[in-house]
């Protein structure tokens, strides 16, 4: 693609799929698109911030359908506020190579959705926000026509980094994620592997992060009665009933309900670190 060409995929049965510039790949329901042009509701900066993160992850869109908009949307975490969204470019930023102080070139009229922005306007302002709070570092900037500006040689600042380190776990929960969990078996590895995938795939969302708990927890529960032995029954005890009073697996009454990320991410954590360190102790323990 170039410049703000659209690229049209054959339609698939009742999906329609096309690319463009600011959004990357976008696939939706002929009935949802035919509905968005029936009600001129062609401006859609949500969805477009979904598809564009897509995108850069290299991964598939979803699939834009009176579903999808309806419920999927709300398990995904997306900025909202002025603020967020802010944040949201920073982040971008920082992890595609910012952290490095590697720059970047925005365009608001092309580059919005990666700050979930309304429209290039709200992103310039984001972008000198930004500026303003020394997170970001512009190189020169060049007016164009229509208020139009683009950014050029645009750097995270030390300040900037550490803005966004600040969310970042600490450093011994990103070795327990990037280290290799070696049980002896092949099967049990690959879906602990998997989990930890799906967990921090992009973009994220509650059902993402839930199934890739679930999945630890299935690895996990086999496991009660040795891990009886290697801690101790009333510890072992403890953390399971933590664990099942959260809605991982179980859907009664007195279950607690996930509604924010951070449920998920401790939950998460406990599971990893504990099948992590049975698998060491095991093997001192032979």
């Amino acid at each position: 693609m170039t410049g703000n060409e659209y690229k049209i995929h054959p339609s698939v049965d009742t999906t329609f799929t096309y690319e463009f510039l600011p959004v990357g790949k976008v696939k939706i329901a002929l009935a949802t698109y035919q509905s968005f042009i029936n009600n001129g509701q062609l401006k859609h900066p949500i969805l477009a911030g979904i598809c564009r993160m897509a995108f850069e992850a290299k991964e598939e869109p979803p699939i834009i359908n009176t579903d999808f908009i309806t419920t999927q949307i709300k398990n995904i975490n997306y900025p909202k506020t002025f603020v967020e969204k802010s944040i949201h470019l920073l982040k971008y930023m920082y992890e595609h190579g910012g952290n490095d102080f590697k720059d970047f070139r925005f365009i608001g009229i092309k580059d919005y959705p990666l700050a979930f922005a309304e429209d290039g306007k709200e992103f310039n302002k984001i972008v000198r926000h930004l500026e303003d709070r020394l997170y970001i570092k512009i190189g020169h900037d060049i007016p164009m026509a229509g208020d139009e500006i683009v950014f050029e040689n645009v750097t995270l600042t030390d300040y900037g980094i550490e803005e966004v380190e600040k969310e970042l776990p600490k450093i011994p929960m990103i070795g327990l994620v990037n280290q290799d969990i070696t049980t002896g078996d092949a099967e049990i590895d690959k879906t602990i592997n998997h989990a930890k995938k799906l967990f921090f795939e992009h973009p994220a969302s509650l059902d993402k992060m839930r199934s890739a708990c679930e999945s630890l927890s299935y690895v996990l529960e086999p496991l009660r009665k040795e891990c009886e032995t290697l801690f101790s029954k009333s510890d072992t005890n403890d953390f399971f009933k933590i664990v099942n009073e959260f809605d991982i697996r179980h859907n009664k009454n007195t279950t607690k309900q996930i509604q924010f990320p951070e449920q998920l991410e401790w939950v998460f954590y406990s599971l990893l670190n504990t099948i992590n360190t049975y698998t060491k102790l095991k093997i001192k323990t032979k």
